[in-house]
């Protein structure tokens, strides 16, 4: 598994961030380059296909391959002074294009598909809004996110662009949505209970429309509900978050229960200023 970081350098009294990508191998943070980007604080989207894409609060929204250090910074799209909370990024294997979604408030979607140069908008149905939690998850040809009128899941299919909504699993059907959140793991839709009464979290993966239990995370001395599973390699979950308020980065082996520390040398920055997500390299291009 190769990791892409994102490091954000925050500037005093500022949300500017300064943009670097590194790769991680055998515990050695190594610096692939800082694009070019606009004044802005900047979200970071899991790579799909070699490609990553990450969005500022300002609304500017680049693609690029840490592979090329091919950068693309998209047209700006007509909000017509909506809200703008976020963007997703995925893969169309039926058009071969990469699509990027902006979702702005009220229940107005964005679709730039890559090579096209121009974003399109659809409207959504009010029982498809987007709940303010987390940006859309892509998985298996759809994005995926928390809606924020019932007690659901919302997906999008990136190919015909229908909405459709998703019963979560039953065991969390009493808690709130702040315990909860989406991930893709192993090319899988996956939802985190975070359970704070363990200090842990249970992770559920949806397998042809059914929830079957992953398993559960439970650390024997630290709480670890300030983590999130990022990336998953054979029976080991990559976990990122913070322990005792210092940034972290271990796998815990579903076999064995254990956790192994991933140390991150080369990277003089404090370690909760960065955020990780699993990536495959490729020579797609950043504007195709």
């Amino acid at each position: 598994m190769i990791l892409c970081l994102l490091v954000s350098c925050m500037e005093h009294r500022s949300l500017h961030s300064t943009i670097h990508f590194l790769t991680v191998r055998n515990s050695h943070a190594v610096l692939e380059f800082s694009p070019p980007v606009s004044f802005d604080s900047y979200q970071l989207l899991p790579s799909c296909n070699g490609l990553v894409c990450f969005y500022g609060l300002h609304g500017g929204v680049y693609v690029c391959n840490p592979c090329t250090k091919d950068t693309v910074k998209l047209p700006d799209f007509d909000a017509q002074g909506r809200r703008f909370l976020c963007c997703g990024f995925g893969f169309d294997d039926t058009s071969g294009k990469h699509k990027v979604i902006k979702i702005l408030e009220p229940l107005i979607l964005g679709i730039f598909s890559m090579g096209n140069g121009s974003w399109r908008k659809m409207s959504q149905h009010p029982c498809f809004g987007f709940l303010h939690h987390q940006p859309p998850v892509f998985s298996g040809g759809f994005f995926y996110w928390f809606s924020s009128t019932s007690f659901s899941i919302v997906s999008f299919d990136i190919r015909n662009e229908i909405f459709e909504a998703i019963t979560p699993p039953k065991s969390v059907s009493d808690k709130d949505w702040c315990q909860l959140c989406l991930v893709e793991l192993g090319g899988e839709l996956c939802l985190v209970d975070l359970d704070q009464s363990r200090k842990g979290m249970e992770i559920w993966m949806l397998k042809k429309e059914h929830w079957v239990r992953l398993g559960s995370i439970v650390h024997q001395s630290e709480p670890i509900q300030t983590t999130r599973p990022v990336g998953l390699k054979g029976n080991q979950i990559l976990l990122h978050g913070f322990i005792k308020g210092v940034g972290n980065l271990s796998f815990y082996n579903l076999q064995t229960g254990g956790f192994r520390p991933l140390g991150i040398r080369g990277i003089g920055i404090p370690s909760q200023c960065f955020h990780v997500t699993h990536h495959v390299e490729s020579l797609f291009q950043a504007g195709h």
